[in-house]
């Protein structure tokens, strides 16, 4: 990479700490939940709310780590969160389901709304 680039990415890097976090979450997501032990962990209806703190969590981790377009900030979580639900069609005991994704995406907009309100 030239110099250009890498200042253009390293000024949309608020945080290095949260940015780690965020990518540690990630991996975690996905790594951790397509162990055996993941299969019903949480019970239904609380796996919903699951789904909302982590996905509303991860939207507030990359608002800390990184200084992108609000609707890029909305975006990247809710694409996680699909890339969640379609990697659950190959794990045994798993069921991906569009209601999980909704609970993200309420997840996503609760958060995004008290990031609002905090910085008003």
């Amino acid at each position: 990479m030239d110099a250009e680039c890498m200042t253009t990415i390293q000024s949309r890097v608020r945080s290095r700490f949260w940015l780690v976090v965020g990518l540690l979450g990630v991996s975690a997501l996905f790594v951790l939940g397509a162990q055996p032990f993941a299969v019903g962990i949480i019970p239904s209806p609380f796996d919903k709310l699951a789904h909302a703190v982590v996905f509303g969590g991860l939207f507030l981790v990359l608002d800390s780590a990184l200084a992108l377009p609000f609707w890029l900030l909305l975006s990247i979580p809710l694409v996680l969160s699909a890339g969640d639900e379609f990697h659950q069609i190959f794990l045994p005991g798993r069921q991906p389901g569009l209601d999980d994704w909704v609970a993200g995406l309420c997840g996503v907009a609760l958060a995004a709304c008290w990031r609002h309100l905090r910085r008003n």
